[in-house]
């Protein structure tokens, strides 16, 4: 027991001193980090590497055009540089204090994420990284945020801020390597989107038409999952594009006609959400500090009382245990209200950084995803409501340094949008009507086939001819005979039906008397009176029109 003691005492004791020295600002570490070296006369200092030092630069730059840390180490390993232990085995090996293969030049991607991640790149020092555990083992522990000591401006930095801040941007949007062979295409917003309800990210799917081409769309990575209750939140990937391309190129446009208008629009913005939000985060701060007080002087008394045993032993545990995860929680409320207030703090600074970002995208015509990085911090989707074609979704955008900012919509874009959406339904139903012709077409190319290839290579089936009573094959639907000797064979006799039907037996046609107007059978083709008394008063007729025609011919003679 003594032993232990003596052992223990002694690790707090040589703790004690390495924390006054770090405290300090001086390393208590043998090593130093790639791209670095040391002066001879003063272990403390730091001095670029000027060859490691471009080897760190070249992966940062990697990094801010939208490599992966694998991707990184794969190219490396390609362009044969030397891995940073094989490089100080070879050109400082008074410093070496790892195992390396002589002139090693495979890459891992740790490593590339261990330098991305070291901020003495800034030109700081960062001490305190581990923490030890138990003194009787070389067990370890990383430090939190606030354990580790960080001094900044120690020595000349690698990388400068702007370059650090989008590699890093760029590496908390780094998408999944795409499956080579597959329709998956290249994603324009990667990480970027994330789900109104549930705060998760939305995965990037890719889907088919019946027609087999391919579409993509944006939707609820917990909804795929099943691992939290949410919906799917889809939206297309050429809509989102096309919707933050918009919100850029007027904010662009916005920016460069009245840059000082919009910054002062942005500050009064700001002021409003210092007036208004942040002032109830303070309230509601100074209310959890006073409980932070409330329960530590509950717990003092709580221990003074079961010391003193007027508080039974399981009691004081059952209480205890309940004001400390009370305390937990307030702490944690705590530390999440400060960073809030410290973010809207920070955020009024960054007018003029956003304004040279956006005027390095002026008038863009198409979505990138450089663009998308640099301008963009996140897009919030939220559910759809009503279905087409009255779907309706709201999508929030934030860019990085302002946050959300929203443009009124003028006079002049309200009415170019409708004419857009009247000229889109327009085309929309274009291309309706030619799917439908191109289907219709399809259809009746399909059905001719299939027919063709019943009917042996005919356009049409077999047939009987109504005449000869052979097998033919028609040329259209409404031929009826095999040739045209059935045709004219089958015409005449369909006259002489006709006759037949209409005379009978005799020989002309059924004619009507002129006298008495009844229908009878004429002998020749001239006669026009039934019968022998109807003859009689026709000529009688004729003869008395005759006399009366010439007596009045003689009395016109007379009266001359």
């Amino acid at each position: 027991m003594f032993n232990e003691w003596y052992a223990k005492d002694t690790s707090n004791k040589i703790k004690s001193i390495f924390l006054s020295r770090m405290n300090d600002g001086k390393r208590c570490s043998g090593s130093i980090p790639y791209g670095y070296n040391r002066l001879p006369e003063d272990k403390q200092t730091l001095v670029v590497d000027p060859v490691a030092s471009q080897v760190v630069k070249h992966i940062f730059k990697l990094a801010a055009e939208g490599l992966t840390p694998p991707a990184i180490a794969r190219q490396l390993t390609e362009e044969k540089v030397l891995i940073p232990s094989a490089y100080t085995l070879q050109y400082h090996p008074e410093q070496c204090n790892r195992k390396a293969e002589y002139g090693c030049t495979s890459w891992n991607a740790n490593t590339v994420r261990e330098i991305l991640s070291r901020q003495e790149y800034l030109g700081h020092t960062v001490l305190r990284k581990t923490i030890g555990t138990n003194f009787k083992t070389d067990e370890r522990r990383f430090a939190t945020d606030e354990e580790r000591l960080v001094f900044e401006d120690t020595h000349e930095p690698i990388v400068d801020g702007e370059l650090w801040e989008q590699a890093h941007r760029r590496l908390k949007h780094a998408t999944r390597r795409i499956k080579e062979g597959t329709h998956q295409e290249e994603c324009l917003l990667p990480g970027l989107v994330y789900c109104a309800d549930c705060g998760s990210k939305m995965s990037y799917q890719t889907n088919y038409y019946k027609s087999g081409e391919p579409y993509h769309s944006f939707r609820c990575s917990s909804y795929g999952n099943r691992t939290v209750n949410c919906t799917i939140h889809h939206i297309s990937d050429k809509v989102l594009y096309q919707l933050v391309l918009r919100s850029i190129q007027r904010l662009s446009s916005h920016i460069i006609a009245d840059e000082r208008g919009f910054a002062e629009e942005l500050k009064s913005k700001w002021e409003a959400q210092a007036n208004g939000k942040p002032q109830k985060q303070k309230e509601e701060l100074q209310t959890i500090n006073r409980r932070l007080n409330e329960l530590d002087s509950l717990i003092g008394s709580l221990y003074e009382n079961f010391i003193s045993g007027l508080l039974p032993e399981k009691q004081y545990k059952s209480l205890m245990k309940k004001y400390s995860a009370e305390q937990d929680s307030l702490e944690n409320q705590v530390s999440e209200i400060q960073e809030k207030l410290e973010q809207t703090k920070a955020s009024s600074a960054h007018i003029g950084r956003f304004i040279r970002l956006i005027k390095k995208y002026k008038q863009p015509t198409e979505l990138t995803k450089e663009m998308a990085c640099e301008l963009i911090d996140k897009i919030v989707v939220h559910e759809a409501v009503g279905k087409k074609p009255n779907r309706q979704q709201q999508v929030d955008i934030y860019y990085n340094f302002i946050g959300q900012f929203d443009l009124p919509l003028s006079e002049k874009e309200i009415a170019e949008a409708r004419q857009k959406a009247e000229q889109e339904a327009a085309e929309k139903a274009r291309r309706k009507k030619n799917r439908q012709r191109e289907s219709n077409v399809a259809h009746q190319a399909k059905a001719k086939a299939e027919r063709w290839a019943a009917n042996d290579g005919h356009k049409y089936p077999k047939r009987i001819c109504e005449q000869c009573g052979k097998e033919f094959y028609p040329n259209s639907t409404r031929q009826r005979f095999c040739n045209t000797d059935c045709t004219k064979a089958h015409q005449q006799a369909e006259k002489e039906k006709k006759r037949f039907a209409e005379k009978g037996e005799h020989t002309f046609r059924q004619k009507v008397c002129k006298i008495c107007g009844k229908p009878f059978w004429p002998s020749n083709g001239q006669e026009v009176l039934c019968s022998e008394e109807c003859k009689t008063i026709n000529r009688n007729q004729r003869q008395l029109a005759y006399y009366y025609r010439k007596q009045s011919g003689q009395k016109a003679g007379e009266a001359i």
